[in-house]
Parts: C-alpha cells; sequence; structure tokens
C-alpha cells in the first residue's frame, strides 16, 4: 500500500512540478493516508464512543439540523501569479437543515467564511447557500429552488467551492445542469445565482410527464470586463419538457428537450465579440439501480447552437451526460462526464466543454475520513465567424484526510492543485493560467445533529 502511496506522490510531482515545500506537503499527506488505511482493523478508542464527528456531513434523515465550525490555515502557491508562498488564516461554518415533513419537505445547505491573508494578498468572504422547497398538489409534485454563491473566483469542488477549508468530500450545492468544472478564474469576486422550478405528474402508474425552467445570473462585483480585467457579465434562461417510464423498480428511461438561451452585459478587452446564443437539445436518457449500492444513468442526443452573429451562425453538436454512483455503507465513489455548451464562465463568450470528474470517499475505524477530487476539462469557443479557435485545458485535483479528536472534535490536512493551460494568441479576460497548489489543515468542531418533531 505504502509502495502505491508514494508512486501516486511521485506521479502528481512529475505532472504539476511542485515545489519542494508543496512535494513535502505532499508526501505527508499520502502518509497521512497510509495511517488511516492501517487503522482499518483497529477498534474505536473507547473515550470516543459513538456517535462521533469526522466532520460536517449534510443530513439524511428528515427533521434534522447539521452545523459546524472550523478554523484553519492555507498555504498557497501559484494562484496570485506568484511564485512564492502565501498565507492565510481562515474561519468558515457550515449549516445544513432537512425538514420533518414527508409531504412538502424543505431542505437548506449554507457554507461561508473569511479568510485573512497573512503575506500581503488579498483577504475575502465566501458564501454558498441552497434552499430547496418540494410541493405536491393531488397528483402533481412541484420543486422550487435556489442557489446563490458569493467567491473569490471560480468554484472547485467542495461544499464551499474554496480550496483548502476542510469541506472536500461534502455534496456541493447544485441547482440545475451540472456543467462540470469551469474555467479557472484569477481573484475576481462573482455573485452567481440560479433560480429554478420543476413539476412532474404521472400519467400512468409507470410513466410521467415533467418540465423545468431555470434562470441563472454572473456578476463581478469589482467591475465588469474590459480594461480592467474583471470577467464578463452572463445571463441565462433555460427550459426543458420531456417524459419518463419506469420499466421496473430499478429502471427508468425517457427523452427530453431543452431549450437554452445566453446573453452578455459587456465586451472582453480583446475585441471578441460578445453575441447571445441558443442551444437546442434533444435526448434520450436511461437510468439503473444495478443493486442496493450501484446505479448509473446516462442521456445523449443532437444539440444545434445558433449564434446571433452577422448570418446567425449555427453549429451542430454532441450533447451527453453520464454518471455511475456507488454509495456503501462505510465508502462511495462516483465518475462523471458531461459535453455542452455553456456561457463561458465569465472568461469568454460562450464555450462547448467535455468535463469529467472523479470523486471517492472513505471512512476507516470510524474516526477516519478520507476524500478524494479528480476533474477534468476541455473548453473551446464557440464558432464564431472572423475569431481564431482557442482552447482550454482545466486539471483540479484534490485530497483530504480528517481524524476524530472527540465526541464533537476532528483535525483535517488536505492538499489541491490546479492546472489550467490556454491555448490561443488572443488574451482573455482573468483567466488563470500555470499551476496553483493548496495546502490546508485546520480543526472542525461539529456537534451532534438536532432533531426537531417526527415526521
Amino acid at each position: 500500500m505504502m509502495k502505491t502511496l508514494q508512486s501516486t506522490v511521485n506521479l502528481v510531482v512529475r505532472r504539476f512540478a511542485l515545489s519542494p515545500r508543496v512535494r513535502f506537503a505532499a508526501i505527508a499527506l499520502a502518509l497521512t493516508f497510509s495511517a488511516a488505511l492501517a487503522a482499518k482493523g483497529q477498534a474505536l478508542p473507547a473515550a470516543e464512543a459513538s456517535p462521533i464527528s469526522t466532520g460536517f456531513g449534510i443530513p439524511r434523515v428528515a427533521g434534522t439540523l447539521q452545523w459546524a465550525v472550523t478554523g484553519s490555515e492555507t498555504l498557497s502557491w501559484g494562484y496570485y501569479a506568484n511564485s512564492g508562498a502565501a498565507a492565510a488564516t481562515n474561519l468558515s461554518g457550515d449549516m445544513a437543515y432537512l425538514s420533518n415533513s414527508k409531504q412538502d419537505p424543505f431542505s437548506m445547505v449554507f457554507a461561508g467564511g473569511r479568510s485573512w491573508s497573512t503575506s500581503g494578498e488579498p483577504s475575502y468572504t465566501f458564501l454558498s447557500l441552497g434552499l430547496s422547497q418540494v410541493i405536491n398538489v393531488g397528483r402533481w409534485n412541484f420543486v422550487l429552488s435556489d442557489s446563490v454563491s458569493y467567491l473569490p473566483g471560480t468554484p472547485i469542488f467542495g461544499l464551499s467551492g474554496v480550496a483548502g477549508v476542510g469541506d472536500l468530500g461534502v455534496a456541493p450545492v447544485q441547482v440545475g445542469v451540472d456543467s462540470g468544472q469551469g474555467l479557472l478564474t484569477n481573484y475576481s469576486p462573482e455573485v452567481n445565482n440560479t433560480s429554478a422550478a420543476s413539476v412532474q405528474r404521472p400519467i400512468t402508474g409507470k410513466t410521467y410527464l415533467d418540465g423545468s425552467g431555470s434562470y441563472t445570473v454572473l456578476r463581478f462585483l469589482d467591475g465588469a470586463g474590459g480594461s480592467g480585467g474583471y470577467g464578463l457579465e452572463s445571463d441565462s434562461l433555460t427550459g426543458s419538457a420531456g417524459f419518463g417510464h419506469r420499466v421496473d423498480a430499478r429502471t427508468t428511461f425517457g427523452a427530453n428537450y431543452a431549450y437554452s438561451s445566453f446573453s452578455f452585459l459587456n465586451s472582453l478587452s480583446n475585441g471578441v465579440p460578445e453575441s447571445s446564443f441558443a442551444s437546442q437539445t434533444a435526448s434520450f436518457f436511461y437510468s439503473r439501480q444495478v443493486n442496493r449500492k450501484l446505479g448509473f444513468s446516462v442521456a445523449a442526443g443532437p444539440e444545434w447552437t445558433k449564434i446571433n452573429v452577422s448570418g446567425n451562425t449555427q453549429s451542430l453538436n454532441a450533447y451527453a451526460d453520464a454518471s455511475i454512483n456507488y454509495a456503501g455503507e462505510f465508502s462511495r465513489w462516483s465518475l462523471a462526464y458531461v459535453r455542452s455548451t455553456n456561457s463561458g464562465y465569465g472568461v469568454i463568450g460562450g464555450a462547448l466543454s467535455d468535463s469529467a470528474v472523479f470523486s471517492a470517499g472513505r471512512i476507516f475505524a470510524r474516526v477516519w475520513n478520507c476524500a478524494a477530487n479528480v476533474s477534468y476539462s476541455h473548453t473551446a469557443n464557440l464558432p464564431t465567424p472572423g475569431v481564431t479557435p482557442y482552447s482550454f485545458e482545466t486539471a483540479v485535483a484534490g485530497v483530504q484526510a480528517s481524524r476524530a479528536l472527540a465526541h464533537n472534535l476532528s483535525a483535517y490536512a488536505s492538499f489541491t492543485v490546479e492546472d489550467q493551460t490556454h491555448a490561443s494568441s488572443n488574451a482573455t479576460i482573468d483567466l488563470f493560467d500555470g499551476v496553483s497548489q493548496v495546502v490546508g489543515f485546520g480543526v472542525t468542531y461539529s456537534p451532534s445533529s438536532k432533531h426537531f418533531g417526527r415526521p
């Protein structure tokens, strides 16, 4: 096992050209994982009887409130285009609530905090909030949701979307279709809000109709794009309708049509036209729950994109969204792939992305919780007359190990690498280009869940 871990560390060191200090941190984290693996057969210490916390977790039982507070330190290399190390002290909190209503359940997930730089780099606040309300009226099922975030740049995996603050392995707040890892930006505080609604109605015992709509806004608080170098602000609107048929308790198939429109509020400084565009997708989907732990789903079909420039340029691409998930008692993993158009994440005026994301987690000896995430995206600009094609390669990898110290107290160490390259002769707004590494470690206080009433 140790040889395997050492080989993995050496591979990461060669791929991302880590500095000696970060290399030491990576090896130290690998040793932490090794200790966790060795602890698999150990008994739970008598002083740490169940329940015991290894960090924040989203509640799964109705009528439950869970919260946590984390104090941490992070060291980063390369994020501010600085070859030296930047240090920061962080204070963050997480909270999640699931109501006890079986008929009309409500859920809320929050993550936020403040990072104080201790090395002359910007300090910042980060916030993410997701709300969801289910309403059942007769045979109609409605879901209303909203997700808003205020972050120092493009979010990565983790509940907060910020590296090194101890929430790796906790599902992020998501509303709408997952578009995979977005293009990484430099420090540019942004607000992203998505409001969504969906409805489903059964037609027969096994067949149902459904529809959904969402509206997303992206704004940069330090200014719009242009000579200031901040992001490209956008609005997007999506609507879809389809049907599904349950073959049996484990298998469902169906078809869906979606229409999305994207518009931009400002122009890029390099003169690239930011024309609005629209995409239409017709897809067939199939999902299967293989057994109690393993399931997969796949959706695919053609996607037509129309760019509103002179001559109304049109293109035809393949759309795909596939995932496989495993959830056991002590371990979980998932692998997802998405190919679709998107707004360009505030960097370019519309894009087509291929994105793959792998995540895994494992609990050892009830006191160790280890998590890992890896994502890769290839993003290219939409074909526009007079514009030279260009593309981006984005890779993000992170690992975290948490260890329970007492009933409500745990400690963690994490390591994250972000690598992005830009294949273009054109300049783009606020694009991160290079390698960034973040080492984080801290302590989390997460008391036992609070339960309210009965379902």
